[in-house]
């Protein structure tokens, strides 16, 4: 007949060979999860710079018009 102490030992072991199999499973979820935020990162910088500088533009061209800028002209 098992004791606490066994038990506790056998309920040790299952969680540390459960939760080593968890880990193995999660590795490649949380490697997946960091490059899409890598990629997410550098998807929002490209379209800031490409927004910034057709701000850029367009000021240029409204100034060069003598243009109000849109927001003053509705």
């Amino acid at each position: 007949m098992l004791d606490k102490n066994d038990l506790s030992q056998i309920k040790k072991i299952v969680h540390e060979e459960t939760t080593k199999i968890i880990d193995a499973k999660l590795k490649p979820i949380k490697q997946d999860i960091a490059q899409i935020r890598n990629d997410q990162k550098t998807i929002i910088a490209f379209f800031d710079r490409e927004y910034l500088d057709l701000r850029k533009r367009v000021e240029r061209i409204e100034g060069h018009l003598n243009l109000p800028p849109l927001s003053q002209a509705q």
